[in-house]
């Protein structure tokens, strides 16, 4: 989820009244139990719900859609060129949802400048050079 979230260094703060995908809404991040490496957990942004049809691929790669079936949702990082996410695996179980992430914790910073609430809704697709 970089830049949202760095790969390291950062607490996130995680609501269980959505576990389950209960009230998660598109643009929401959420955290998540890894549909395909036992043990690993992941936060992604959902970009579709049951009953949406959303892009399978990268944007201008295919312009293949699918409709995400019933209990489950889609989601996407917000560094789309090297996220695992939806595109990889498919629609994520809604019963894979531990929670949605509402604020972080940077502990390399002081309080208050490393609390930081983080934006729901979505968000622009991070570009490969803008990491440069």
């Amino acid at each position: 989820m970089v830049p949202t979230i760095e790969s390291y260094g950062e607490w996130i703060w995680i609501s269980k009244y959505y576990r389950r995908g209960r009230g998660v809404q598109i643009g929401d991040l959420v955290s998540f139990k890894s549909p395909i490496v036992a043990g690993e957990q992941a936060v992604k942004r959902v970009v579709g719900l049951p009953g949406d049809f959303v892009l399978m691929d990268t944007p201008g790669k295919s312009d293949t859609m699918i409709q995400v079936p019933e209990g489950h949702c889609w989601v996407a990082g917000d560094n789309l060129l090297y996220s695992r996410d939806s595109r990889t695996y498919g629609p994520l179980p809604m019963a894979l949802i531990k929670g949605k992430v509402l604020a972080k914790y940077n502990f390399h910073r002081y309080y208050p400048s490393g609390f930081t609430w983080l934006d729901q809704g979505l968000q622009p697709a991070v570009e490969d050079d803008d990491f440069d």
